[in-house]
């Protein structure tokens, strides 16, 4: 094959393929396997690829313990890849990220850099890179501002600069490699030049690569413009770290689709190459890989469409039609973009009495539930693919059962259909228990409206009850059904309402807000009188100066067990069946924190006692808690044991007189016992 491993980041203006054609294995989460990354390599040579660049995150010896040398079966393993890659014709590149702890004032860091190489070199690695990526982007130690006295991100760039042409005058020139060394700044995303790409193209060599995402982390398209702009803002060359189909950020979900979005228009470019950050799940990355590879390869010439077909009948072979209608309702990107926008477009006809829609949902999801039920080959990627492949299927069978149910409510009333109004229902529960995120935001809203306007009248509940008013979004999610199912529980009738009326908080008696709510209606209910719980609109409720939601959690750290709404956890809870979104605050100082993040150390789980200082000063009459929540609220998806439990103690701290409260011993075995 072309462009030999020896051939690197080397300057090459080929009429048609990129010289590098590669993988970052640059993702968070659980690192591959060893033997997934030698059948990656193995499977990278098959489709062209001549590129692999070993960063894992959670590899301890590449980020957090970067001075510290591998122990004795770990670097054997590198070897071996090392060994593997060249043997098949791919650069295997090492990268080091010291960026979290390096002191770059101490030469005793610098030598610890080159120390940490020069392992890897006797091992037989002859290619590596240093990353810079999500790390502080300024520096804070007094040594480090007097040698760079640049203020801001303009002295952490010098530093990263100057850290690069140490490395390579310290380490990778005596040891014989001449190659550009390939970087990761951390200012590794957009186009305009800032004030760290000026120090550090001050500083670095000048024939390094700078590792770029495009516009943004994770984009829809990158641009010739997008290419030359961010090149001259580096003034160097550029590889596209292209953040497809990597989902750590959003690990229930597959990106099984084509590469689009991509400039042809490369002729001339600052563009070295791209590599492409796969997914967690290795085999399954194959598909979406198997398009970059043909981007690569022929920019001017790719056609997405066309190269998905060959793809998939490349990694699937003789399994690939059963296994289509799965990758097709995995497809779209980016990340942001409507997940099956055809389907989405027939659920939506359906729903307007469209008789063509409600056709067209039939066929894709008969499809889609037959052909996950019956794929079986080729076994490691059906094995891997398992999990979605049960979702996909529960979730057709919901949206067939509300297609069914639309049907027969063309021509029949509520007790002729109550039968198959009560499947939908069924079915709904069923596809909403899967961690894995098929069609999520598409079969569940269709189905849901089908249900309500299908649904018998409901009587209103008796004066004798207490309203909770949950501020939500205008459509109900899966958040918003647990949740009122928990409160009904707890003696409370529900009133949900994006827009909430001054009766309706007048005369609540718990007000909860999620991330649906409403600038607006988070501001009418700031002041309300009331027990308020939020996973949303901490600053304007006055619950804390700043709030973020963090990705890829599942777990936080119980700091004040006696607390009630720890309901009884301690030390560590796995609060989320696998990584989910995590909402943490900077609280006030008469916050009484009950659990913060097991890294970050911040705070995700608070309460302020009635009468306690509100971070914005204002006194609150009644109790506010803050839940770690985040979009997806309490689905039953999400959530584990210990999750629920902190959630239902949350939710007694509310105070509902109808019934009495359970011990915070008692939560977390209700828990187990029964679904929020």
């Amino acid at each position: 094959m072309s462009d030999r491993p020896q051939s690197g980041f080397a300057v090459h203006r080929p009429e048609l393929s990129l010289p590098v054609r590669g993988t970052v294995e640059g993702f968070y989460g659980r690192p591959w396997s060893h033997a997934e990354r030698l059948a990656h390599l193995e499977f990278s040579a098959r489709i062209g690829l001549n590129t692999y660049v070993y960063a894992p995150k959670d590899d301890p010896y590449h980020r957090t313990r970067w001075r510290h040398p591998y122990p004795a079966r770990e670097l054997a393993q590198l070897a071996e890849l090392a060994r593997t890659a060249h043997g098949l014709g791919i650069r295997f590149v090492y990268a080091i990220s010291p960026g979290l702890s390096m002191r770059y004032a101490d030469d005793a860091d610098h030598r610890a850099l080159a120390g940490k190489a020069s392992q890897l070199y006797d091992a037989g690695v002859r290619s590596f890179a240093l990353f810079f990526d999500d790390v502080p982007a300024e520096l804070t130690r007094p040594e480090e501002l007097d040698r760079w006295p640049e203020a801001g991100p303009a002295a952490a760039g010098a530093a990263h600069g100057e850290t690069c042409a140490s490395f390579v005058a310290d380490f990778l020139h005596p040891a014989g490699i001449r190659e550009p060394l390939l970087v990761c700044p951390t200012d590794y995303a957009g186009t305009e030049p800032t004030a760290y790409r000026d120090g550090f193209a001050r500083t670095a060599p000048a024939d390094v690569v700078v590792a770029w995402t495009g516009q943004d982390i994770v984009v829809g398209a990158v641009t010739r413009d997008d290419i030359d702009r961010a090149a001259a803002s580096y003034r160097r060359r550029i590889v596209l770290w292209d953040n497809f189909p990597v989902n750590d950020y959003e690990p229930g979900r597959l990106f099984l689709g084509p590469l689009t979005g991509r400039t042809g228009d490369l002729a001339g470019s600052d563009l070295a190459g791209v590599l492409a950050n796969p997914m967690v799940q290795a085999v399954p990355s194959r598909i979406p890989l198997a398009t970059v590879a043909e981007w690569a390869r022929d920019p001017a010439g790719y056609q997405p469409a066309a190269a998905a077909r060959r793809a998939l009948a490349t990694v699937a072979g003789a399994g690939a039609a059963q296994l289509a209608p799965l990758v097709t309702a995995c497809s779209a990107w980016p990340p942001s973009a409507e997940a099956d926008a055809a389907l989405a477009r027939a659920a939506n006809d359906a729903l307007a009495g469209g008789r063509a829609g409600l056709d067209e949902l039939t066929a894709r999801l008969t499809q889609l539930a037959d052909g996950c039920r019956a794929a079986a080959e080729p076994a490691p990627l059906v094995s891997s693919l398992r999990p979605w492949l049960d979702a996909a299927a529960d979730m057709a069978a919901a949206g067939l059962a509300a297609v069914r149910l639309l049907r027969a409510a063309r021509t029949r009333t509520f007790p002729e259909n109550e039968a198959l109004w009560e499947q939908a229902r069924r079915a709904l529960a069923a596809a909403e228990r899967h961690y894995p995120d098929v069609l999520r935001s598409v079969i569940p809203p269709f189905v849901r409206e089908v249900l309500d306007r299908t649904a018998p009248a409901r009587p209103q509940a008796g004066g004798d009850r207490r309203y909770a008013l949950l501020v939500s979004g205008a459509r109900r999610t899966a958040g918003d059904e647990v949740l009122a199912e928990l409160l009904a529980r707890r003696g409370y009738a529900v009133s949900r309402s994006a827009v909430p009326r001054p009766e309706e908080i007048r005369t609540a008696a718990a007000v909860i807000v999620t991330r649906g709510a409403p600038p607006a209606a988070i501001a009418a209910v700031a002041r309300a009188d009331v027990p308020l719980l939020a996973w949303h609109g901490y600053v304007q409720l006055g619950l804390a100066q700043r709030a973020d939601v963090l990705l890829a959690r599942d777990r936080l750290r119980i700091v004040d067990p006696a607390d009630p709404v720890a309901a009884g956890l301690d030390g560590i809870a796995q609060i989320y069946c696998g990584p989910g979104r995590l909402t943490v605050a900077d609280v006030g100082p008469d916050a009484r924190v009950v659990a913060r993040t097991v890294d970050e150390d911040r705070p995700a789980v608070f309460r302020y006692p009635a009468g306690a200082r509100l971070a914005d000063g204002t006194t609150p009459p009644a109790v506010r808690i803050g839940l770690f929540l985040a979009a997806d609220g309490p689905a039953a998806w999400l959530l584990s044991d210990q999750g629920r439990a902190m959630v239902a103690a949350a939710v007694d701290q509310l105070a509902v007189p109808a019934i009495p409260r359970q011990s915070p011993a008692r939560h977390l075995a209700s828990a187990r016992e029964t679904p929020l």
